[in-house]
């Protein structure tokens, strides 16, 4: 059985079940015009918020991505969330970036290969991306990145 969770900016939900909420990283902004630190929410979904935009509890809809897991504790998507929260610079330091934005999340799923990208992807089973057209859907298949599109209804 999977489960479908989405993660956006907490002041663009509308409503949903918040199952987490992850406090700004150092309780000021960091970046400039990058949001690196705001409040970010996980709310539960139905399944077919995975098939659809539509039904995703934030607007506009490109602005978070949908999750999705195997069943099982939520406490593990949530530690792999917090660990989300920081990457590694080429010099090997940790840093924070808007690990909740999805297109930083989708250049990080574009650039990164083998170990790193499972990292990244943990018991994440499957990205989902808001487009024009529909859907993009990232999923790691035999430790490469496939990307499905799925056209909007």
């Amino acid at each position: 059985m999977l489960s479908v969770y989405g993660v956006a900016r907490s002041e663009l939900m509308s409503q949903g079940n918040v199952l987490a909420e992850f406090p700004p990283f150092l309780g000021r902004r960091i970046g400039g015009a990058i949001p690196l630190d705001c409040k970010v929410s996980v709310v539960g979904l139905a399944g077919l918020a995975a098939s659809s935009a539509s039904l995703w509890t934030w607007k506009p809809a490109d602005q978070g991505y949908v999750l999705v897991v195997e069943e099982g504790p939520f406490s593990l998507l949530k530690n792999h969330l917090r660990r989300m929260r920081h990457m590694q610079d080429d010099l090997g330091r940790n840093r924070v970036w808007p690990w909740f934005d999805p297109r930083y999340l989708k250049l990080a799923l574009g650039t990164l290969q083998g170990p790193d990208l499972a990292n990244l992807f943990g018991p994440v089973k499957s990205f989902c991306f808001s487009t024009p057209e529909g859907l993009e859907i990232y999923q790691l298949q035999s430790c490469k990145l496939r990307i499905k599109q799925v056209p909007s209804c």
